[in-house]
């Protein structure tokens, strides 16, 4: 029986507890791009559903102690990535958990993470839906694309994207999505606009996707 994590949250080191759901149940090596310290993988790993966690980001050098090895260097350096799956790899599962939206090409990068899978092996993301209706509102009715410092329009982000094309991004040649859930931002009005619109205005309420990719060879 899977345990409870017991590591601790906040911002380098929150644990995305709503991917859990939808990541396998069991899995041998576990990359975490752009993971912080590694909370979820370390969470992860606690719960018996990952044997060898690896976390990849700039803030690496503060990994928990449950995380077998940190590399600490720019995502977007292709051989900084190649070295981590020449040295590590292959990996049966990886986490991109709002990272792709950061990174200048996150096409490149699933296309890279996806060649250091073992076959079978998954990538989880998350990604913010540029489509929802406090993007689209202001910049239809009143022509403004206010960046911010946290949320969808994150003033970090370099790429957007909707259910469509956050689809296209984990889905290149040999991938194929097998789970993808669009997350509801809280509160009872946009359920309520969900039910009521028969699920018409939903890709307007969803604040996020949880994708999961499988590789087929």
């Amino acid at each position: 029986m899977a345990t409870e994590p017991t590591v601790t949250a906040a911002y380098h080191d929150l644990i995305r507890q709503d991917i859990f759901p939808i990541f396998p149940e069991k899995t041998g090596r576990l990359l975490d791009l752009g993971g912080g310290i590694g909370a979820t993988a370390a969470a992860l790993k606690e719960a018996g559903r990952a044997e060898r966690i690896v976390v990849a980001d700039l803030v690496a050098d503060h990994a928990l102690p449950q995380v077998d090895r940190a590399y600490g260097g720019n995502l977007e350096d292709p051989a900084f990535l190649e070295r981590i799956i020449a040295e590590e790899g292959p990996f049966d599962a990886v986490l991109c958990l709002d990272v792709l939206e950061h990174l200048r090409d996150p096409w490149g990068i699933i296309a890279t993470l996806r060649d250091g899978l073992n076959p079978g092996g998954v990538i989880t993301a998350s990604i913010p839906n540029v489509r929802h209706y406090r993007v689209v509102w202001p910049l239809v009715t009143q022509g403004r694309f206010d960046l911010a410092d946290k949320g969808i329009l994150d003033r970090t982000h370099l790429r957007w994207f909707t259910r469509k094309t956050a689809g296209e991004l984990m889905s290149p040649d040999g991938m194929v999505i097998e789970e993808m859930q669009g997350k509801l931002a809280m509160g009872p009005g946009y359920k309520w606009a969900n039910r009521l619109s028969l699920g018409l205005l939903r890709g307007f309420c969803e604040i996020q996707y949880l994708v999961r990719a499988r590789k087929t060879g």
